[in-house]
């Protein structure tokens, strides 16, 4: 495990946040055990260490109830776990796109990818990362279709990866000769699906823009 890594895992430990609470119930256990006037059997200096030890891990448990709320709530709002696929949180590598580190995150995502192989997980994540934060929108396209290829993928996340496809293809890569063709795949496998609805139109208007189609 590389220095990096070890900080990543203190923290998601939460070493930060004890090391907060430590002082803090060093000085606060004596100060209010004094306030309150109550007798002690022995020293109230007694009170620094223990106060320290009871900060330090109160604000360990702190630390990680926090980390791993984060880590839910981010989750919900991006892929969340209805939507029928493995997600493993993988916080170190959420920890370098919080850094601005996004060549790194998706190097990380990738080496997930291969020791995943059924997980189309990671794949999304770096596809997410090319598209939003790298400007690479074909390399997004190429791992979006490698997520969606992988067998026994619910149908909540093949809607979810074709239309990412979709709108690159239409977006950045001006592309509305393969985006009419994922149109109409997205038709043929879930014709009753909203997302089909939304794609009839979509291509009803790109035929209008282009006639000779």
């Amino acid at each position: 495990m590389s220095e990096s890594e070890r900080y990543v895992d203190w923290l998601n430990r939460g070493g930060l946040p004890a090391i907060w609470c430590c002082p803090l119930g060093a000085i606060f256990l004596p100060a209010g055990w004094y306030a309150s006037g109550r007798p002690l059997p022995f020293s109230l200096m007694w009170l620094v260490p223990v106060g320290g030890f009871a900060g330090y891990w109160i604000g360990k448990m702190i630390g990680y109830v926090v980390v791993q709320g984060a880590g839910s709530t981010a989750q919900a709002f991006t892929l969340p776990t209805t939507t029928g696929f493995y997600a493993n949180e993988h916080s170190e590598i959420k920890t370098l796109e919080i850094r601005g580190d996004f060549k790194g995150a998706v190097s990380a995502w990738e080496a997930v990818a291969i020791a995943e192989p059924g997980n189309p997980w990671p794949l999304v994540q770096s596809a997410e990362l090319y598209a939003r934060e790298l400007n690479e929108p074909a390399l997004a396209v190429e791992r979006f279709r490698m997520a969606r290829a992988m067998p026994e993928l619910k149908p909540e996340l093949y809607r979810y990866v074709s239309q990412k496809i979709i709108d690159l293809l239409l977006g950045p890569l001006d592309d509305k000769g393969r985006a009419m063709t994922e149109l109409r795949m997205l038709i043929d496998k879930y014709p009753d699906s909203r997302e089909a609805d939304g794609s009839r139109e979509a291509l009803r208007n790109l035929k209008a823009q282009t006639p000779n189609d």
